[in-house]
């Protein structure tokens, strides 16, 4: 038995548990029961079985302890670390904290039509089932992360590249090293998406106005490509690129497809990534943030991919 394993976190189950209630895979479950074919409900203890299957199945827990044959829909007994169920004591907690987060979110509620009004038994509400179909990926699942990647329309190779990189360093436990990698991701995004911009500054310049209080008036391209260059820090660079944005009177469809304070926390995802972790520093990144940079920064590469399409055909 692996006794040194790193315990799952709360979040980490919680998404386990999502997926668990929209999985269509039978084979998780020794008799084949999954939510979808009893309408989206069941009991507790089926989604804990459930959500251990899947953590099996990730590589996320050793089967030392072989999942039981059960009725759905049944209470099930209470769980005992190194008894009946592969998950450690701390996990067990997580599990009970995991599932009252889904109830206070409205995603499932107590009650199954027709069989009980009070938990354990339970169903997914029509918010869960919204929930469920936004689902983020974990970086645990590494295939399935990196199909939701190559799923945005023209990505950049390189991107997809240091991605995929800083996958295989979050799973070898290299949370510094992974946090790197995802800063190249970023700096290769920048680059792509300022020499987008310069092109479509070029293409458009005798067209374009600047708003009242932004210093350039024409050349925007020329003057563009001079600020950028005055400093090397990746952040800089995206600043200019902010300030020129901001200050042009843009088209709507290039406007509209990333806001203002998706573009400043992208912004701040460059400093952290690449002028704080990338240099020597004091600064150390743990399991739990670095999995959450991963699953909020694949929202900022869509954006920024499709930003960079736009400024190409326009």
């Amino acid at each position: 038995m692996n006794t040194k394993r790193k315990p799952l976190t709360t979040y980490v189950i919680k998404n386990l548990m999502l997926e668990a209630l929209s999985t269509e895979d039978v084979k998780l479950d020794p008799q084949g029961h999954i939510f979808k074919t009893y309408g989206y409900s069941g009991s507790q203890y089926n989604l804990f079985r459930l959500t251990e299957a899947l953590a099996i199945n990730k590589g996320l827990l050793i089967e030392n302890i072989k999942l039981p044959r059960i009725a759905w829909g049944v209470s099930g007994g209470n769980l005992f670390e190194n008894s009946n169920t592969n998950f450690k004591r701390k996990e067990i907690e997580s599990l009970f904290e995991a599932f009252a987060l889904l109830l206070n979110q409205n995603i499932i509620s107590p009650g199954v039509y027709g069989e009980a009004t009070i938990l354990p038994a339970f169903h997914v509400t029509d918010h869960g089932h919204a929930c469920l179909k936004e689902r983020a990926t974990l970086p645990y699942d590494s295939d399935g992360y990196l199909g939701q990647v190559q799923s945005i329309s023209n990505i950049d190779q390189w991107v997809q590249h240091y991605l995929t990189e800083a996958l295989r360093c979050f799973n070898a436990g290299c949370y510094q090293a992974s946090t790197i990698m995802v800063g190249l991701a970023a700096e290769k995004i920048v680059l792509d998406l300022l020499e987008a911009f310069k092109i479509y500054l070029k293409k458009h310049d005798s067209n374009l106005q600047s708003n009242q209080k932004f210093k350039i008036k024409y050349n925007f391209s020329v003057e563009l490509e001079k600020d950028v260059n005055k400093k090397w820090q990746i952040s800089y660079k995206y600043a200019q690129f902010e300030e020129y944005f901001k200050g042009i009177q843009l088209d709507s469809t290039i406007t509209g497809i990333i806001d203002e304070s998706a573009r400043n926390t992208f912004y701040q995802y460059l400093r952290l990534l690449r002028n704080e972790v990338s240099h020597p520093t004091d600064v150390l990144k743990d399991e739990t943030e670095t999995m959450l940079l991963f699953v909020s920064f694949i929202k900022y590469v869509k954006l920024q991919t499709d930003l960079i399409n736009a400024l190409k055909i326009l």
